[in-house]
C-alpha cells in the first residue's frame, strides 16, 4: 500500500535524511513526511524522526523533530507549499526530544496552538517543592527518574526544558474532536506516559515511537510513576496505567484490535519509514505480534540469566546484550529495558527483588500473563 500512495517530491540519503514525501489516501487526503536528522548515530540509531504534515481544512504538524530543526522543518514546508502560517497547530505524539525538541522554536515562527494528552502536559512543567533533592531538582516532572546522567541532561537537555515549560497546550483526549472529523485519537501509553496514534479519515494510522518496523521501542519503567502520581491524580492512580511494559503491551494490543476494526490501514512511524535504502511498510496486526513475542523471548532470556544467581540490572545487561550494543548511553538504555522487563516479571511471581538484585521464584508465568494482557 505505501509504495502504491507515496511520492518522493525530494530524494534523500540511504536512510530517508532529505527526503520529501507526498502521500494521498484514495479520500484524497494529503500527507507530507518531512523527515528532520536525529543524530545520536552509533549501533542506537534510529534514522530521522519522521514528522508528518496532515493536510485537512485546517492542517496540522505531528512531531516537530529534535532542538535546532524548526528551520529544516519550515525550508521543508515551503517546498511542498506550505508557509509557516498556513499551520494551525502541532500536535506531538509524546514527550521526548526527537518529536517535541523544536516546538517552542516551531510556535514562535508559526503561531500554532501545541496539542498534546493532557499527561504531556503535566509533565512538562516544574514542581520544585515536588522534585528530587538531588541535580534533578531543576527538572520538569517528565525526567525525575530520567536514566541519563547529569553530564547529558546538562548539556543537552536544559534549555529544551525550559522553553518546552513555558507553552501553552490544548490538551486533546479520545473522541473530543480537537483535530476534526476525518481524525481519531488514541491513548497509547507504555513508551511514553502521554503517548497518543491517530488514524486520519479511517485510512492512515500514525503511530509515533508506538510500532516502529525492525527496531523495537523501549519501555518506559513502572518506577517512573510514584514520583509523579500526585501531577496525575486522580486520572491514574496504577502505575502499570500509563508506565512500563505492561501498559505497552496493552497498547500494542489495543492498536492490533483498532485496526482490524477500520481494515487495511496505511502505517506511518515516527522512524525508519525508509531506512537502509527501502521502505520498511508495517502490516499492524503481524508486526504488533511480532513485538509481544520479542517481549516474551527477552523475558524468557532474563528470567533464565537469573536462575542460578541473583542480579543486578546492570549485570543481566552485560549478560544479555552484545558488547556493540552497550557502547557508550548504551549501557543505559539497556539497563532500562531490561529494569522494565524485570517489573513485569515481578508482577507475574516469577521475580523478586531484593535490593538491587533480582532472583528467579522458580515460576514461568510470564508468558500466560502477557498473552492475557
Amino acid at each position: 500500500m505505501l509504495k502504491q500512495i507515496v511520492e518522493v517530491i525530494q530524494k534523500g540519503d540511504a536512510n530517508g535524511n532529505g527526503m520529501l514525501l507526498r502521500m494521498k489516501l484514495p479520500s484524497g487526503i494529503e500527507i507530507f513526511g518531512l523527515p528532520t536528522e536525529n543524530g545520536y548515530g552509533g549501533d542506537w540509531d534510529l534514522g530521522p524522526t519522521w514528522n508528518y504534515l496532515v493536510m485537512l481544512d485546517k492542517p496540522f504538524l505531528v512531531d516537530t523533530g529534535r532542538l535546532g530543526m524548526d528551520k529544516t522543518l519550515l525550508e521543508m514546508m515551503k517546498a511542498v507549499g506550505i508557509e509557516g502560517k498556513d499551520l494551525d497547530s502541532i500536535l506531538i505524539s509524546h514527550g521526548h526530544e526527537d518529536h517535541d525538541g523544536a516546538l517552542a522554536e516551531m510556535v514562535e515562527h508559526t503561531g500554532a496552538e501545541v496539542k498534546a494528552h493532557p499527561v504531556y502536559d503535566r509533565l512538562i512543567r516544574y514542581y520544585p517543592e515536588d522534585a528530587p533533592p538531588d541535580f534533578r531538582k531543576g527538572f520538569p516532572a517528565f525526567c525525575w527518574r530520567c536514566f541519563m546522567p547529569e553530564s547529558f541532561i546538562s548539556e543537552n537537555c536544559l534549555e529544551y526544558h525550559r522553553t518546552r515549560s513555558r507553552l501553552k497546550i490544548r490538551a486533546i483526549r479520545e473522541g473530543n474532536g480537537e483535530l476534526g472529523d476525518a481524525v481519531d485519537v488514541y491513548h497509547v501509553p507504555g513508551h511514553s506516559p502521554d503517548a497518543i496514534a491517530m488514524i486520519i479519515g479511517g485510512e492512515a494510522l500514525l503511530v509515533g515511537d508506538t510500532v516502529l518496523p525492525g527496531i523495537t521501542p523501549w519501555p518506559s519503567q513502572e518506577a517512573f510513576f510514584p514520583p509523579v502520581k500526585e501531577l496525575l491524580s486522580p486520572d491514574y492512580t496504577h502505575a502499570e496505567e500509563i508506565f512500563g511494559l505492561r501498559a505497552y503491551i496493552r497498547s500494542l494490543r489495543r492498536l492490533k484490535e483498532i485496526g482490524r476494526d477500520f481494515g487495511e490501514l496505511l502505517v506511518l512511524p515516527a522512524h525508519r519509514l525508509f531506512y537502509g535504502n527501502q521502505w520498511n511498510e508495517v502490516g499492524l496486526e503481524k508486526r504488533v505480534d511480532e513485538l509481544v513475542e520479542h517481549h516474551i523471548q527477552r523475558c524468557s532470556a532474563v528470567l533464565d540469566i537469573v536462575r542460578q544467581e541473583q542480579k543486578t540490572a546492570r549485570e543481566i545487561s552485560l549478560e544479555h546484550f552484545e558488547e556493540r550494543q552497550l557502547k557508550g548511553y548504551g549501557i543505559l538504555m539497556a539497563e532500562n529495558e531490561i529494569v522494565s522487563h524485570c517489573e513485569l516479571l515481578e508482577a507475574c511471581g516469577d521475580m523478586r527483588r531484593a535490593g538491587d538484585h533480582y532472583l528467579a521464584t522458580g515460576t514461568a508465568n510470564f508468558e500466560t500473563f502477557i498473552r492475557s494482557l
